[in-house]
């Protein structure tokens, strides 16, 4: 059925006369009945009564149909604004993935900024560690992802990054450790190479394990062994009775009891980043407008040492 018939007819019963709709229309009146006419040889019933000196009438017919039609012309309207603003960015689905551990220090304060600006558009979170997000990301299922950095190996070329916030890896150790005495302002973390090296498990990512080989490929640190606990909150109790160090963000340590000594730890170590990432020769306008919202609210790193 041809919306311009369901139209022309809603201006025809609506006034009441063909040289009114015609003239709302921008048609002359013999294209207009042609429409009215082919509306009702489709539809097999008479919509309009034709009556002398070009009077017009409804059929009860018609005048059920008037409400079938604008209901149609205002379901059309709809589809086609939405889609406009599908178009535009500002409708649409967002999908997005974090690690729990990390996307509370930022995440809220994004998604009121971008619900503020778009109110309309659906967001999806999920909880997927970094190797998870990067085989979303190439396959088109995730929009973007916020991950750590900063022991993490660099990231793929096809990936875009912005730098959401900052804080130090610290040394964790035991209250009564030699290297915590003295309150050191910092270590080298050769200095824990006699060590044994506290690796949390799935509290704190997947990519937290390769990020450590990373980080000893890249400083030429070796630990004298390494043990891998259950939990942050494992390995910090482990620490803490002098089992072992851990090399942890300061940012993670700040939001949990503990009686560990933290120590920050000096360059060549990386400071801890949390990362947005996407893939930039992906990003419809919508990713683009939330991007952008991010980047405004946050066109610098956070500094989150505390």
């Amino acid at each position: 059925m041809d919306l311009r018939h369901l139209s022309s007819f809603v201006a025809v019963a609506e006034d009441l006369s063909f040289r009114s709709a015609a003239k709302r229309l921008g048609l002359s009146q013999p294209p207009l009945s042609r429409q009215i006419k082919a509306l009702e040889e489709e539809l097999g019933v008479r919509l309009l009564h034709r009556g002398r000196n070009s009077q017009i009438s409804l059929t009860d017919a018609g005048m059920v149909f008037l409400k079938d039609a604008r209901r149609t012309l205002a379901t059309a309207e709809s589809g086609r604004q939405h889609a406009r603003e599908i178009v535009g960015g500002t409708r649409g689905r967002l999908n997005i993935a974090s690690v729990a551990a990390y996307s509370p220090r930022v995440l809220p304060k994004i998604l009121e900024n971008f619900r503020a600006e778009y109110p309309h558009v659906e967001v999806r979170l999920y909880e997927m560690q970094p190797l998870e997000q990067f085989a979303a990301l190439s396959e088109g299922r995730l929009h973007a992802g916020i991950l750590p950095g900063g022991l993490n190996r660099p990231l793929d070329r096809r990936l875009q990054a912005h730098v959401l916030f900052t804080c130090p890896m610290m040394a964790v150790l035991s209250p009564g450790h030699p290297l915590a005495k003295g309150s050191a302002a910092a270590l080298d973390i050769h200095q824990l190479a006699g060590e044994t090296l506290l690796i949390p498990g799935p509290g704190v990512g997947t990519g937290y394990t390769a990020g450590l080989r990373w980080l000893s490929g890249a400083t030429s640190f070796v630990p004298a062994s390494t043990q891998e606990v259950d939990g942050v909150e494992n390995a910090l109790s482990m620490a803490a009775a002098g089992y072992g160090v851990c090399i942890l963000p300061n940012v993670l340590l700040s939001a949990m009891r503990h009686s560990c000594s933290l120590v920050p730890l000096n360059p060549p170590v990386p400071v801890f980043s949390l990362k947005l990432i996407w893939v930039p020769a992906a990003a419809s306008l919508l990713l683009k407008n939330f991007v952008t919202v991010v980047q405004e609210q946050m066109p610098h790193a956070l500094d989150a040492q505390q």
